[in-house]
């Protein structure tokens, strides 16, 4: 990682003034993670930390336009970094260092299967979908079938008690599930696929369970299935991507292709295809052997536990609880969340349910007041009135803990809850009034509560406070923001600031924030000068404390990329 911060450090500095507009330190960082990840540029030696030049850094990204079909101009431009966030195949789209692209649109050598009818089954089914187990099959059916009419190759479904493990394996998983490509949730990372060969993964298809899977479905909900598997065989068979317009073989998603029954390849995806299977026989295509599928059914309705209307609208603001969990942002309001990426990008601008991801959260807990992530053991805590629950990564663990634990008198309730990287305390907000918790000695601060106006500028009463990648601390109120810079307790000048535009992807709102500060509370919040007291009783972390709090992954990391 440090190396590939070098790099991105080193090319700030040396992009020429006439990359204009200039994109933002996260854009340059991201991209260039990006850019490495899906083989434009070569990954950093481990050792040496060798740093590109800004004309390899030019080079990589016109080659990423080339394939995307943008204007060739070397350009971190919002068209080209917007392009970069779009859902797509994991596989890498040039292989070798930047600039390499292959002549050849199919797999190197050896990728191939020497066979000409291949087997598959479905080893398991998405549970995020309504799509039947019978629908899944018929459209992986088709999807084959799109690829077999144009060549040389028959496919076979075979039951489970096959004699031996089908070429093609299908499975709907999530997260990390024992290859180098795990899945990110929804959004970004769709599916991916192996290439042929002798390992027994070789030609296996695996798609994100956590994505919506439709079929048919009208106003751009979910994700076609099919147009994502016809996809995904094409890598099975041993296709790579391909900068063609009209090509599935893109590595973007496209959206929906139509019918499956008529659908077909565009000649640049046949030709690549015949160049490795040869063209099709002039017989007519023999029937499966085993009974045919039908055709799929009409579009289902989205999943029962989708979002549906009315749902909260993400740019009111006035969230329950904000928090930075493993790099990612989530903004709860009732029993929804949202999660925006470290890019900046949401995973989707329809809420999830809350049930539906903290698994074991109770059923009669439908807000979530307070949230963060306890850095002594990475663990997740969400509050609810007088408790809090404790999850590691999704799954709850044990029963649920008073508030009073943590310092606040008994039944109180919390507005926000942060750890501070400066000093390592956890900081449990009430009203006017802040509590300090020592999270290594395991035991409440004394002399709390203290008055919350020693954080000069903060709002009463904060819907909540977060802590960014890069060390910000974020107070939250309506629709509004107020930042304090890293290591300080004074907001910056033009706070508050509207956060629709910067974290939501909506318009600023027209008013201004909400209610003024109230008087100062009669409660003797204690004698202390604020820099001195939030600072104090705890050294400075050392850079080992502080990595947890920077990651750049999301909580669910991701596969072949259709972003």
């Amino acid at each position: 990682m440090l190396p590939l911060l070098a790099l991105t450090l080193r090319l700030l500095l040396l992009l020429p003034r006439a990359l204009a507009p200039k994109p933002s330190a996260q854009d340059v960082s991201l991209s260039v993670d990006w850019l490495t990840r899906y083989g434009y540029l070569p990954p950093p030696h481990p050792a040496q930390a060798q740093l590109q030049s800004p004309a390899k850094l030019q080079d990589a990204i016109k080659v990423m336009q080339r394939f995307a079909g943008l204007p060739e101009t070397g350009l971190l431009d919002p068209v080209t970094v917007a392009t970069m966030h779009k859902p797509r195949c994991s596989l890498p789209d040039v292989l070798g260092v930047a600039g390499l692209v292959r002549r050849r649109r199919y797999a190197l050598s050896g990728s191939v299967w020497k066979k000409r009818t291949l087997t598959w089954r479905v080893q398991s089914f998405p549970q995020s979908s309504v799509l039947s187990p019978e629908t899944v099959r018929t459209l992986m059916h088709h999807a084959l079938t799109t690829w077999s009419v144009e060549s040389s190759l028959k496919f076979q479904e075979v039951g489970s008690q096959a004699p031996a493990e089908p070429d093609i394996l299908i499975d709907f998983a999530r997260a990390f599930h024992q290859d180098s490509y795990p899945f990110d949730g929804q959004g970004g990372t769709l599916a991916h696929a192996f290439f042929p060969g002798e390992h027994s993964i070789s030609g296996d298809t695996h798609f994100d369970d956590e994505e919506i899977w439709t079929f048919g479905s009208k106003g751009g909900m979910g994700t076609d299935l099919f147009a994502v598997a016809v996809h995904e065989f094409g890598h099975s068979l041993g296709l790579g991507h391909s900068s063609a317009p009209d090509s599935i073989m893109r590595p973007f998603y496209q959206g929906p292709v139509g019918d499956p029954t008529k659908y077909r390849l565009s000649k640049d995806d046949r030709e690549g295809l015949q160049q490795l299977y040869g063209k099709p026989p002039q017989t007519p295509y023999d029937e499966p052997t085993r009974k045919p599928l039908g055709p799929p059914p009409p579009p289902p309705a989205l999943p029962p536990d989708s979002p549906s209307l009315p749902v909260p609208d993400r740019c009111d603001g006035n969230f329950d609880a904000i928090a930075n969990i493993r790099g990612e942002t989530f903004f709860f309001k009732g029993p929804w969340f949202w999660r925006l990426q470290p890019s900046g990008q949401l995973v989707s601008p329809q809420p999830a349910r809350l049930h539906r991801f903290w698994e074991g959260l109770p059923a009669q807990v439908n807000v979530i007041q307070a949230a963060y992530v306890r850095h002594r053991d990475g663990q997740i805590l969400l509050f609810s009135g007088s408790q809090f629950w404790v999850f590691q990564d999704r799954l709850l663990e044990g029963a649920p803990r008073p508030l009073a634990e943590l310092g606040l008198p008994p039944g109180e309730e919390v507005d926000a809850v942060f750890s501070w990287p400066l000093n390592g305390k956890t900081y449990l907000v009430r009203g006017q009034y802040y509590w300090r918790y020592d999270e290594a000695a395991a035991r409440p601060d004394p002399g709390y509560p203290r008055d919350l106006s020693l954080w000069e500028g903060a709002p009463h009463a904060p819907d909540d406070v977060t802590v960014s990648n890069t060390g910000d601390i974020y107070f939250f109120k309506g629709a509004h923001y107020w930042r304090f810079p890293k290591g300080s307790v004074k907001a910056d000048p033009d706070s508050p600031q509207p956060m629709g535009p910067l974290w939501l992807d909506c318009p600023a709102p027209s008013a201004g924030p909400r209610s003024p500060r109230p008087p100062r509370a009669t409660l003797n919040p204690g004698n202390c000068n604020c820099q001195c007291e939030i600072n104090q009783a705890a050294p400075r972390p050392s850079v080992p404390f502080l990595l947890p709090l920077l990651p750049l992954l999301p909580l669910l990391v991701g596969g072949v990329t259709f972003r």
